[in-house]
Formats: structure tokens, sequence, C-alpha cells
């Protein structure tokens, strides 16, 4: 079956609310259905299916979702807004390091839908090269996903195509998102048309069955909760894992998705799925030795994600810096200190402690402002412990986030939590319970990883985030970004990223090249000093760089211009001035490089 669909999104304010109005128009061939599974498991289908004309509107009173998740696609098949494209779908950088054992990529700034498209790809082509013929259960050529839900058009497009070409694609997901209630979910629909066969209780299957399925419902008595992927092929295996589902709206939260190609955390992700479509609980293994370890829940043996959680909180005396969407009073075995009780002890003790949550969740709110659980005072007793915490509203649509569930701990020794688990008793449970959700949690030891770059990646996209955020959170007596900046910048620890300036620039007889901006380490505008010189020689003019790494405040925004210096004088490049941050980039972890043509 071949879908061909022109999809117009549009929305306006209407009511006060914003009114999102999706029509796709299909128009269906139908193509014979040779593929071996999907005539082996449906041979009984007809032949044709019934287009759909959908309509989704979320304008009017009475339309509040029932679903925190729920909602209206606003983002079209080829990545765009309103006609805006989204930083998730860029390209990837040409010298994008993809095999690194380790990369993180943040929703909305970085390409992460792009990246993810780019693994489907990979295993597609080397499938494609491959003349053998294998049987479901013996292909090499495998794309595992273990996922609350699917919902980005171009990724299940992808990922039926991969599966067209002999790819093994097989799809974990909550079942209740398969529910026919929720209208809004349609990648079952789309995936039951190009072959995929369905079971929507993976109670049901057996040895067999659970390798012929291809779209598996989890039946739990919490949430399916991974955001995992895994691929494989002959030569290469990858998983990408974090807080983002392959959603729609999803590329506009705040997220964050790791590429993993580390053997050993590979096996533990498949591990974990192995355990996952048998509905068991997961085995768990911590190795002091590795720089990265991955906690699942519910865990049937091993330490629980929350005891490292709030081991890790205990330990840290330089600085606590969280972003989590949903945030409780977690409790673990071994610690008689919840974590509002830990955080309060490093308020007292010193230690500076900033909070950003998802207002919806502090509030106990969905998009409408109806009430959709009890509400929960966790955000105020930690006001009352002295701890700042931010509120946060993501406003691109009624339906996005701040959908972190990350901490970041010290600043010379920067160790990193994040993934998929939210910080509650069904995603870590407590003293005395496990957890109910099938979730995933990282431990990242940063400087064990690559001498900290990830972990300076994660403090710089933690003021990004703050910075967004921070004016929402005004009445609640919280300071505003700049002066939180200032404070944890102030730190005698506070990280300072290693930046490399690159320029062309045509140049007479001694002349030189120098980097001048508002930053005293820039020489601020010529005031200070004459700025950062830069070097060339004859092999590798008009280029030219500085020649050691000059350091600038981690996350600092800063301006900066080209000038080209004589005895006679400076002369500036035109234009506006640049405008970076000071932050590792992504696929990178070496110094940052900022490049410049003098013009």
């Amino acid at each position: 079956m071949k879908i061909v669909c022109q999809g117009v999104v549009s929305w306006g304010a209407r009511d006060g609310r914003l009114a999102w109005v999706l029509l796709y128009h299909c128009v269906m061939t139908v193509t014979n259905p040779s593929r071996s599974r999907f005539s082996r498991h449906h041979a009984q289908w007809p032949a044709t299916l019934v287009a759909t004309l959908g309509l989704m509107a979320c304008a009017g009173a009475g339309a509040a979702p029932t679903a925190p998740d729920m909602g209206a696609p606003v983002v079209s098949v080829d990545g765009k807004a309103d006609g805006v494209e989204l930083a998730a779908y860029h390209p990837l950088p040409e010298d994008a390091d993809l095999d690194a054992p380790f990369t993180s990529l943040f929703a909305p700034d970085d390409p992460v839908t792009t990246l993810e498209l780019e693994m489907i790809q990979r295993v597609r082509e080397l499938r494609a090269a491959d003349g053998g013929d294998y049987a479901e259960g013996d292909n090499p050529f495998t794309i595992h996903y273990a996922v609350y839900n699917l919902r980005n058009p171009a990724i299940v497009g992808a990922l039926a195509d991969a599966a067209d070409v002999g790819v093994d694609v097989q799809i974990l997901i909550d079942d209740k998102q398969l529910d026919p209630e929720r209208t809004w979910n349609t990648a079952d629909e789309e995936l039951v048309a190009r072959g995929f066969e369905l079971a929507m209780d993976h109670r049901e299957l057996d040895d067999t069955t659970r390798v012929t399925a291809d779209l598996i419902g989890i039946h739990h008595n919490g949430l399916m909760h991974f955001k995992t992927r895994i691929f494989r092929a002959p030569g290469f295996e990858a998983v990408l894992s974090g807080s983002l589902n392959p959603g729609d709206n999803a590329v506009m939260n705040e997220e964050n998705l790791q590429l993993i190609r580390e053997p050993r955390l590979i096996a533990r992700y498949e591990a974990a799925y192995a355990e996952i479509i048998r509905g068991r609980a997961i085995d768990n293994q911590w190795d002091d030795a590795a720089a990265v370890n991955v906690l699942f829940t519910p865990s049937a043996s091993g330490p629980r994600a929350g005891e490292k959680l709030l081991q890790w909180i205990s330990e840290e005396d330089e600085s606590i810096l969280l972003m989590v969407f949903s945030l409780r009073d977690v409790t673990a075995p071994g610690s008689d200190r919840s974590l509002v009780d830990l955080l309060a002890d490093k308020v007292a003790a010193g230690v500076p402690v900033y909070v950003i949550t998802d207002r919806k969740q502090s509030d106990g709110v969905d998009a409408d402002g109806n009430p959709i659980y009890r509400n929960d005072r966790t955000e105020d007793r930690l006001r009352a412990a002295g701890v700042h915490v931010y509120e946060a509203t993501n406003r691109a649509s009624p339906y996005t986030a701040m959908h972190h569930k990350v901490g970041v701990f010290g600043l010379t020794h920067i160790r990193v939590v994040a993934d998929a688990a939210n910080w509650t008793f069904a995603g870590l449970g407590s003293r005395t319970r496990t957890a109910k959700n099938f979730e995933s949690q990282l431990f990242i030891d940063t400087d064990a990883l690559d001498g900290g770059a990830t972990g300076r990646r994660f403090l710089a996209q933690w003021l990004r985030v703050l910075e967004r955020y921070a004016d929402q959170s005004a009445d609640d007596g919280e300071p505003p970004a700049a002066e939180v900046e200032a404070t944890l910048m102030a730190l005698p620890a506070w990280p300072r990223q290693p930046t490399v300036f690159v320029a062309n620039a045509e140049t007479s007889w001694g002349e030189g090249v120098v980097v001048r901006g508002d930053l005293p380490e820039l020489g601020r505008w010529g005031m200070d000093s004459d700025g950062v010189a830069l070097s060339t020689d004859a092999a590798s003019y008009p280029t030219w760089q500085n020649d050691e790494p000059v350091g600038l405040p981690l996350g600092t925004r800063f301006q900066w211009k080209l000038v080209i210096t004589s005895g006679s004088g400076a002369r500036w490049e035109a234009g506006q001035n640049r405008f970076d941050r000071a932050m590792p980039a992504a696929f990178a972890t070496g110094p940052r490089v900022y490049g410049a043509s003098f013009r």
C-alpha cells in the first residue's frame, strides 16, 4: 500500500486559544502486498483499504485533551511548523563524528530527527547492498524500537521503507497508544497498511510470534516509557535513547537524545528490550570502572536507579542543576533522606541548587488548565528550603513541554543523569516499592567519558533552557536568568570552553588578523587588550586561527568581529556583530571552532 499525502497545517488565535487544524488529502494507490511477512500473516485481508480524511481541531470549549501527549500534529512531513524549518531536521554537520562512543544532542536546537533518520538509513542501505535471504529471527539487519509513542511521519515512513528492503523492523509501544479512541495516533494504521503484523497485547505472544510480530503493544501496570531505538547490521551497531519520543511535536520540546556506539551499553539496552517484550522486570548491572552506566526499572536485581540518583545527589558539594519534566519527592532503599531532604541539605551547606521543571506537571493541569491528577507540592517545599525552582511552560504548542529528565552534578568533575525516566515514584520507585514504569536512566561520568565535554554541553544547555523560561517564574520570586548566570559563572570552578577562531582573510604584507569581542578574553572591543591574535603561514594562507584555544566562560553569550590590524590602524569587518554561545559543538569533543570571513 502506498499513500501519497499532501498536508496543510495552519493555526491561529481564536477565543483566546490556539486553533489547530490539520487537513490531509490522501490519494491511495494499491500495490501487490508481496512482502513475505505481509502475505503470510495477512493473506485474508482485502486488497484495498479505506482512505481517511481527518480533521482535528483543538479550538473550542470541551476540546481539552484527556492525556498529556494528545493533540493534533503541528509538524508537517517535511519537518516544518507553520512554514518554519525546525532545527531537528537540519543537516548533520559535515564533520559530524557518528562513531564516537557517546554523543548527546538536544531538541529543539540540534538535528535530532535527522540523526534518527540517518541511523535508519544506514541499516537500510547495508541491507539493500546485501544479497542474503534470511528467515525471521535470523536476519542480521535489525531495527528494534521500544518507545512510549510513535507519531513522527518521517520516521514512520522510514521504518516502513527499511522493512520493504528486508530489514527486520520490530516496534514495542505502550499498548495504550494503540487505543482506537486515541485518534491522533495513526502510526499503527499506517504501518499495518505497509505490511506490519500488529499484536495488540504482548501477553498473547509465544516464542514464535514474539519474533514474527512487527508492532507490539506492551500491556503493563504502569507505562512502557522507554524511548530506545536499537540499530544492528554486520559491522554496525548503535542505540538512540533519551527523553525524546519519536513524535511530531516532540522536536519542539526541551529534550535530550543520546547516540550510543559503545558495545557494552548497546548490549544492556538489548537485554532490557528482551525482557520488555516478555513483560518482565530487568536485571541491572553497574560497573564502577565504566564512564557510562544505564539502569532500568522495574529492576529484578542489581542496583536501583533511584538509589544511584539519590547517592549522586548526596555526594555532590559544588553545584546541582536539574531540569526534570515531572519531579516528585523520590525516596529509595538505603537512603533515609528523600530528594527534597537532600536538596535542602545541600542548600543549607551552601551548594547552589537550581531546578527547572514543567509547570503543567508541577501544577497538575493539562494544556487548558484542567486538573489531570492530584496536585503535588514538591516545588513549593523545595522553594521553602531555599532551592530556586523555575516552572516552565513551553508555548510552542498546547502540547509541548520542558521534557528533560536531567541532573547535572558538579563543575570540576561533572556527572550527568539523563534518559527516559521521570523522577517520580512510578518511574523510580520508593523505599518500599519498585517502580511501575518500564524506564531507563543513564549515569554519565563525563570526565571519564570525554574529558568533561559532554558535561559541559549539558551545563550550557541548562543555561539555554533557563534563559527561555526564567521570566515565567518572576512572580514566584525567582531571579532572572542573567542574575543566575552571573552567580554561577562567578563560582571558582565554573568551567571554561576552549575556543578556536578560524578566519578567511586576505591581507597585505605587514597586516595581522585579530578577534575582538565584548568579553575580557576577547579584549572587550579593544579597550582591555588588542584581542585574540590569529596566525597563518604559507601553507594555510588565507586561513588564520589562534595558535592556542582561548578559554571562554562556559555557556556565556558573546559578540565578536574580525579586525585586520597594521601599523597604520585597524580595519573592522563590515556588518552586524557575530553572536555565539561558548559551548561544545554537537558531534565534537575538542575545542569549539567559530569560523568567519572578513567582509
